[in-house]
């Protein structure tokens, strides 16, 4: 008697539209019209052709990758940060935390001011680093990658496996091996610089200035970025949480026995972490799939539907060109996509309890 309220209304407002859907998907209604005409798998048939659905499809492919990779491993940085003494560290907090209050329409309005082209503050400050357009930092990024932060990835790999594979103990002796590697992999670097470079194409528009919203080639990790500003946050919230639950006796325990900063971490307080990392990175997975409201306030998928995601195609489709049967197909496919990760979520939470 208690779950009744409660399973009504989660059947009125959440399965007989889910349900709803899925029959609209198979009929062809402009949304005012009494009557539906059952068109059958003609919409997923269309759907599956639609140059515009595979476009906001690989779009959420991008933000499924780097609403995990980004917001994952930065949140569990500034959770292990304000986990210690910091001074000021319910300050921070607040403040960090303050993006999580702002909904994504006055989000996309801070961004927008951010990207503005020519007075936005993200293009003033690469112009006073000496780029003059989004086409000059790109191909510096992709400068900087090749000679200066694969080679330095490269030699810290090299310098670690030598290392371990020779067993070193003294500190001074485990430093020098990997300074060495990283001089000889940065002069291979500079030798390459001076026969080769690097050279990217970029679009017209991107060589006379910063079109963040505008680059078709740019704008959807232009409004990744911005999303990932209100994500991390919540992120660190959930490791805050899950840091509070690493028994300290472990981490004496650890540093008796020797262990470094780097052991403790990777051996001791991950392990413990492994529940928050879950949710994290299954609810990072969930909220890239449903983005909608940034994406629709910032660039409403324009220009050219570069930045189109399903479900803002799907909301364009339904309410804007009138074709509630076509966008429901859309849903469909959305739900399917999201209902899957959902189900590997729930398993690893029942095996777990399990």
């Amino acid at each position: 008697m208690f779950l009744a309220i409660p399973l009504f209304m989660y059947i009125l407002w959440v399965l007989a539209p889910i349900v709803q859907t899925i029959f609209t998907s198979f009929t062809q209604w402009d949304g005012m019209s009494p009557a539906k005409e059952w068109v059958g798998f003609e919409n997923f048939t269309r759907l599956f052709n639609d140059s515009v659905f595979w476009t906001s499809l690989i779009n959420n492919l991008y933000w499924l990758i780097l609403f995990v990779a980004i917001p994952v491993p930065v949140g569990l940085m500034i959770a292990m940060l304000f986990d210690t003494k910091l001074p000021g560290n319910k300050i921070y907090k607040t403040l960090f935390y303050l993006s999580m209050t702002l909904s994504f329409v006055v989000i996309a309005q801070i961004w927008s001011w951010l990207f503005e082209p020519r007075n936005g503050a993200l293009s003033i400050f690469f112009q006073s680093l000496g780029f003059e357009s989004l086409g000059e930092l790109q191909q510096g990024i992709v400068d900087f990658t090749v000679f200066f932060a694969i080679p330095l990835v490269l030699g810290f790999l090299f310098g670690w496996l030598i290392n371990r594979k020779k067993e070193y103990q003294n500190r001074q002796k485990r430093w020098s091996i990997t300074l060495i590697c990283l001089a000889v992999f940065f002069v291979l670097s500079f030798i390459l610089s001076r026969f080769w470079t690097p050279q990217i194409e970029v679009s017209r528009i991107a060589k006379r200035g910063f079109p963040w919203l505008s680059d078709p080639n740019f704008v959807t990790f232009s409004l990744i970025f911005a999303a990932t500003w209100r994500q991390i946050p919540y992120v660190m919230v959930l490791y805050l949480a899950g840091l509070k639950n690493v028994p300290p006796q472990l981490i004496e325990a650890s540093i008796v026995d020797g262990a470094n900063w780097g052991q403790r971490f990777m051996h001791v307080v991950l392990p413990m972490l492994k529940p928050a990392t879950i949710i994290a990175i299954t609810i990072s997975v969930i909220d890239s799939l449903r983005a909608f409201d940034i994406v629709y306030a910032m660039t409403q998928g324009g220009p050219f539907n570069s930045s189109s995601v399903l479900a803002n195609y799907m909301y364009i489709e339904s309410f804007n060109n009138y074709n509630m049967g076509y966008g429901s197909s859309i849903a469909v496919v959305q739900f399917i996509i999201t209902l899957g990760f959902i189900v590997v979520y729930l398993g690893n939470v029942f095996k777990s309890e399990g």
